[in-house]
């Protein structure tokens, strides 16, 4: 038989399927490579917006599974998430890789509980110094350095 839906899960793994389909729709507009050129700009908002729709549909199947014998959900963490996945897409070309990969980086400790903003932060941007030396000068593919730089 089947037990009473909770209807804030149910809602959260809709969202998230949504979203993962929006996702990967967006990514269908980017320019692809040719057709021996697997690792183009595509690929990884693909696999990003499969994860989205695939843990959206675990969620939603849970939400039909499990009565409300569990603790309510919190949703500070998710709006943390999701101001890490909108911060990225709004902000990347404007103030460039480092600074964003920071923020993104400080926002997913915040979700994950962490309270030390300035260290999560300090942290975010080694990552993204390094990541961006490393793909800049390493690999040769450019990542955004921002407009204020200029």
């Amino acid at each position: 038989m089947l037990k009473p839906l909770d209807k804030r899960e149910a809602t959260l793994g809709a969202l998230a399927i949504a979203l993962g389909v929006a996702v990967v729709v967006v990514a269908r507009g980017f320019p692809g490579g040719s057709i021996y050129d697997a690792l183009g700009p595509r690929l990884l908002p693909y696999i990003v917006g499969a994860g989205l729709a695939l843990s959206g549909l675990s969620i939603l199947i849970g939400a039909f599974r499990r009565a409300n014998e569990y603790e309510a959900l919190d949703l500070a963490p998710v709006l943390w998430i999701v101001a890490a996945l909108i911060i990225p897409v709004t902000l990347i070309r404007v103030i460039g890789w480092i600074p964003v990969a920071a923020l993104v980086f400080a926002l997913g400790a915040r979700a994950f509980g962490s309270r030390r903003v300035w260290l999560d932060l300090a942290l975010g941007l080694a990552f993204g110094a390094i990541t961006f030396v490393l793909f800049n000068y390493g690999l040769g593919l450019n990542l955004p350095a921002g407009s204020w730089i200029r």
